[in-house]
């Protein structure tokens, strides 16, 4: 086994492979494949180098705020390059986790000063307190500034796992969404990205989302927005708009908001039942872990950690 595994000829290979060219070679005895399988296990470079486990060890446990603009996730996307003229490279997102509302802005750096004037510009001077903030673990999300910022208002920071930012999935779903609509919205100057991003949250706002099945300006506003399809060759709507007297354009309002309360009900519905699917598709995929106080383990040695320059490109991947 030592030869077959590690010797000249060996690659380190997994038990059933040890096993199969072992039988090649004209050899075999009782229980082959356990004393392969467990000699490969046992074997300390294969431990040192072996894949980092991708899987979370944790169930998901579904964030469902039942009314707008309680629950945000914060993320970024950068570093960008090229910049645009100002030296934009980096763009802060935040997203509502009921009406999927965006808020969105370019930034030069993120320091913890910035997130902070974010949340505060952009979220509570616009949409009020909310309860509940999720972000990742980069320290000018999570630093203690931030920190104190939200404790004064009594917001409760839910962190999502170390190393695996698709846990915190609202704010990563719509990175890629709006990633790609900047994409087909350049031209040939890529610098001027800064250029399509309103137009682009603007695009994502009045689009149905596939989740809610409604549109985030519908659910924030209660009416649809008016598009500028609708003025070049007039709707519907905006046709009838100006047919309505005072009395039945107030009527209409208050309709629209009962409506809107019905609205609100159906989306909460339709998101309880895509969390309750989310998580059961999740969790079949949760490795579970456990440890005795004393047993040995390895870490493993994440691109964040300082790796020893001696081995370089071949440095191990747990420690």
């Amino acid at each position: 086994m030592v030869e077959v595994h590690e010797g000249i000829c060996g690659a380190h290979q997994v038990g059933q492979m040890m096993r199969w060219l072992i039988i090649r070679s004209g050899y075999f005895w009782p229980k082959m494949g356990e004393s392969c399988a467990q000699y490969a296990k046992s074997c300390l470079a294969c431990q040192k180098h072996g894949l980092i486990q991708r899987a979370s060890t944790r169930e998901m446990t579904p964030i469902i705020k039942p009314w707008p603009f309680k629950g945000w996730a914060i993320d970024l996307i950068g570093k960008i390059y090229p910049p645009f003229s100002k030296q934009h490279t980096f763009i802060i997102v935040a997203t509502d986790f009921f009406t999927k509302w965006v808020e969105a802005i370019p930034l030069k750096e993120i320091t913890q000063k910035s997130v902070i004037e974010f949340i505060r510009d952009h979220i509570i001077y616009r949409f009020g307190i909310l309860q509940t903030l999720m972000v990742d673990h980069r320290i000018f999300l999570n630093g203690d500034q931030v920190k104190e910022f939200l404790s004064e208002f009594g917001v409760k920071l839910v962190n999502s796992t170390p190393y695996y930012f698709q846990s915190n999935g609202q704010a990563e779903s719509f990175n890629k969404i709006l990633k790609n609509i900047i994409r087909k919205m350049i031209d040939e100057n890529v610098r001027n990205w800064h250029e399509c991003l309103y137009k682009a949250l603007w695009a994502y706002r009045t689009s149905p989302r596939s989740s809610t099945k409604v549109t985030p300006f519908q659910l924030t506003y209660g009416l649809e927005a008016v598009l500028p399809i609708e003025i070049n060759v007039q709707s519907i709507r905006v046709c009838l708009q100006h047919k309505l007297s005072d009395g039945e354009y107030t009527e209409s309002l208050v309709q629209n908001l009962l409506e809107l309360d019905e609205l609100k009900l159906d989306v909460l519905d339709r998101l309880q039942v895509q969390k309750q699917r989310m998580t059961k598709f999740y969790n079949k995929k949760v490795i579970a872990k456990s440890f005795s106080l004393g047993e040995l383990v390895w870490k493993t040695i994440l691109h964040l950690d300082s790796k020893d320059p001696k081995y370089g490109k071949w440095s191990p991947n747990w420690k």
